[in-house]
């Protein structure tokens, strides 16, 4: 049975096709008609063809790839908060990647040399972890060469370009430099289920963790600025379905002698 209405069409125009060469065939006259008879079977057979090999496929359900990571997002949210973790997530970059340092209070200690992920000592105590958008952006750097821009312009440029050309996320994307802010404003977002349901647990899993879309643009903009930076406020208008993201950095450091297991 054949459901899906591309295949249908590609099928009904090689029926038709076979149609009109054996209507051809069968009447052998060999005029005018049966020539045009020909070329129209011929034409319906290489539209149907054509057809079958461009077709990629229906793509996924937008509300169910939003609703993928939420629950990845409100674990890792959740174990933090239980840890007495209260601070919102600094995105630090570290040469061309980025760690993801949720510090216990506001201020964002020193990174510790290793991969540990408790950074406790007299210099501020914290959570490190590996962005939620990590593998994404290694998929954007291997299958689209993206690199990302030092100069403001091309940065916020390049912000624009992943989210409405590589993602195809939104209809239409904003990046706008606000002081030492970073605003990015997703008209026609597709992934708002997925806002929906991580706000339902808790607002504060967007700042605390980010999905993978939110870390991605904190994640572009820290390596762009060479400077840690946090996602201070995300906020998603369902009706108008746009997700308003404000960046900000760099952040105030603790000083101390330094980070301990």
């Amino acid at each position: 049975m054949i459901v899906n209405s591309p295949y249908r069409a590609a099928f009904l125009l090689i029926v038709a096709a076979a149609a009109l060469l054996a209507l051809a065939t069968g009447t052998g006259r060999g005029d005018l008609t049966t020539a045009t008879l020909v070329l129209a079977g011929t034409g319906c057979f290489i539209a149907g063809v054509f057809l079958l090999a461009l077709h990629k496929g229906e793509p996924l359900d937008p509300e169910i790839t939003a609703l993928l990571p939420v629950q990845g997002t409100i674990g890792i949210a959740t174990l933090c908060a239980d840890l007495g973790v209260q601070g919102d997530a600094w995105f630090v970059p570290e040469g061309e990647a980025v760690i993801e340092i949720v510090p216990v209070a506001t201020s964002l200690p020193a990174a510790a040399d290793d991969d540990y992920s408790y950074i406790t000592g007299e210099g501020g105590c914290a959570v490190r972890l590996v962005p939620t958008c990590a593998p994404l952006l290694a998929r954007l750097r291997e299958k689209h060469a993206l690199e990302i821009p030092k100069e403001e312009e091309d940065l916020l440029a390049c912000i624009t370009e992943v989210c409405d050309d590589l993602l195809e996320i939104a209809g239409k994307t904003g990046a706008v430099k606000d002081r030492a802010n970073i605003v990015v404003t997703l008209a026609g977002y597709r992934l708002v289920p997925g806002c929906r349901a991580v706000r339902a647990a808790s607002p504060k899993c967007c700042t605390m963790v980010g999905c993978p879309v939110c870390s991605l643009l904190a994640s572009i903009a820290a390596l762009g600025t060479g400077a840690p930076t946090k996602i201070e406020h995300a906020a998603v208008d369902e009706n108008r379905g746009v997700l308003r993201v404000i960046l900000t950095g760099p952040a105030p450091r603790d000083a101390g002698p330094g980070n301990s297991r």
